[in-house]
């Protein structure tokens, strides 16, 4: 490739995204791209943890993946409903941002095992996990 077709294509690919992200937060608000960026930081959080404690395994990454995969379908499908079933705006939101929270303490659990100090948020993880477990 010479440089104008480099130069052409990164301006295409990064175009491309750009209007992928502009119709989600549109459609979505910005639980939803928060949602995949907490998921990606996870995942990577995931595979480090894992790579330093020596469990590193594509099995496990692939399944984490799936997992994340199924939890975007979820909460796409909640959104279709509501807005073409229900009529509401908030409920999409709601669910994501439950799922935001879970991502947020697997983030911080995954900076534990990698020796990361967690300071106060180690005790906001903790409320979070006893309101969740109802205690």
């Amino acid at each position: 490739m010479d440089g104008n077709k480099i130069i052409v294509f990164i301006k295409t690919f990064f175009g491309t995204i750009g209007t992928i992200w502009s119709f989600i937060v549109g459609a979505m608000g910005w639980a939803f791209p928060t949602l995949v960026i907490m998921m990606a930081a996870d995942f990577v959080s995931g595979v480090s943890a894992g790579a330093v404690n020596g469990g590193v395994s594509s099995a496990k990454g692939r399944i984490g993946f799936v997992k994340k995969v199924h939890i975007l379908i979820i909460v796409g499908l909640i959104y279709l409903l509501e807005k073409g079933i229900l009529g509401t705006q908030h409920l999409g939101d709601g669910v994501t941002v439950a799922y935001i929270v879970i991502e947020f303490i697997s983030l911080t659990e995954n900076a534990g095992k990698l020796g990361v100090p967690l300071g106060p948020i180690k005790n906001f993880i903790t409320l979070l996990k006893e309101k969740g477990e109802g205690k």
